[in-house]
């Protein structure tokens, strides 16, 4: 007979990364009631628990995954035939997956599994598998602030716990706290080449930060911009509507994760400016204003007491902090009238206060170490107190 004093497991799950070894780190405070399990990438068929699947969307589990393997193959949608064949491995893929988490959820005493991210594959089959198996799940990602890190149990991006409602941020009594307001910058993919660039920016622009294209947020959070061609074509359309603002002009960074350059796109339009070798700060600080479909460089934007239009789905997407376009008639009327906005810096600081102070964890997931104790018992009171 099983004790009613079992003690509260925490299983993490990683594949072999740099986040694995950030668990071990979590594991090794937390102690025995933490465990860390190296995430199943090929798994045989668990046949006893192969019932457990009608429980769960397959198509649904592998879209995104499948969706992101297209940008970055865009190949594949002109071989329909060889497309479906590359979704229906990945199906048997996660189905194998599946049996092997459905096994050991069901047989073992966890309480809570924690994740990264839970949008994407591999992580996605086990996160919605321990959903299905009635274990409480929390997922962390990439801080939203520098120097800080994201843990929520609702979920990440577009879809966590951040409060939508401006109220909350005016009602609200938290004390000021100090926020660095130098960014991170980014380090560059491996592949990617610097551009041989000498930009002369212009007086007045607007920045807009191009994003990953086969990242999440614009796979899952972008529902009228599917790609950077398309975010690029939104900017010109707009020009071409705004002839009564002939100094608009735009300047892009392309995102170093990126592997790949967007060159047919640089001298596309003159009053479109790509500047990649350009510092990000740089680029905010000197910014009249910021357009991003949803990157965090709108929330760093904030942070600088700028101007944001957002055009996709993102947690700042309040009333009063940032202003949000869902196609392109609304796009152009905000810039047609941007010069006319002026931001409520008392509520953009309750707002960064709150996210900083109470939703964020301190340090970067990247930089703890042992000696990071107000993180590593952050972490451990959340996941005690949830």
């Amino acid at each position: 007979m099983k004790s009613n004093n079992i003690q509260k497991k925490f299983l993490f799950i990683s594949r072999k990364s740099s986040h694995y070894r950030y668990y071990q780190k979590l594991v090794a405070f937390i102690g025995g009631s933490a465990e860390l399990h190296q995430l199943k990438l090929i798994s045989l068929p668990h046949i006893a628990y192969w019932k457990h699947l009608e429980k769960l969307n397959f198509d649904e589990l592998v879209d995104v995954h499948v969706r992101r393997k297209i940008v970055r193959h865009p190949w594949l949608v002109t071989f329909k035939p060889l497309l479906s064949v590359v979704k229906s491995s990945y199906i048997l893929l996660e189905k194998l997956r599946a049996s092997y988490y459905f096994k050991l959820f069901l047989n073992g005493e966890y309480d809570t599994v924690i994740l990264w991210n839970g949008m994407k594959q591999p992580n996605k089959t086990p996160y919605q598998v321990a959903k299905v198996c009635g274990k409480k799940t929390m997922l962390f990602e990439n801080g939203l602030l520098p120097n800080t890190t994201v843990l929520d149990a609702k979920g990440v991006n577009a879809l966590n716990s951040v409060p939508r409602e401006p109220h909350f941020y005016r009602d609200i009594n938290i004390d000021d706290s100090e926020i660095t307001k130098k960014l991170v910058v980014r380090q560059p993919h491996k592949n990617r080449k610097l551009d041989e660039q000498n930009v002369v920016l212009p007086e007045l622009f607007i920045f807009v930060p191009f994003q990953v294209p086969n990242d999440t947020q614009i796979v899952c959070h972008s529902p009228w911009i599917d790609s950077m061609e398309a975010f690029h074509q939104v900017l010109e359309q707009a020009l071409i509507e705004l002839d009564s603002k002939p100094d608009l002009c735009f300047v892009i960074k392309e995102h170093p994760s990126w592997p790949r350059s967007f060159k047919h796109l640089h001298d596309k339009n003159p009053r479109i400016i790509f500047a990649n070798n350009m510092n990000t700060q740089d680029l905010v600080e000197r910014s009249t204003a910021v357009v991003t479909i949803n990157s965090t460089v709108g929330i760093e934007a904030l942070l600088l007491n700028k101007k944001v239009i957002t055009l996709g789905n993102t947690f700042f997407n309040v009333e009063g902090l940032v202003w949000h376009a869902d196609n392109q008639q609304e796009f152009t009327k905000l810039l047609a009238n941007i010069d006319d906005v002026i931001v409520d810096e008392t509520f953009v600081r309750q707002f960064l206060t709150y996210l900083n102070s109470e939703y964020l964890i301190p340090d970067a997931w990247q930089d703890v170490n042992a000696s990071s104790f107000a993180h590593l018992t952050e972490v451990k009171r959340r996941l005690e107190t949830f």
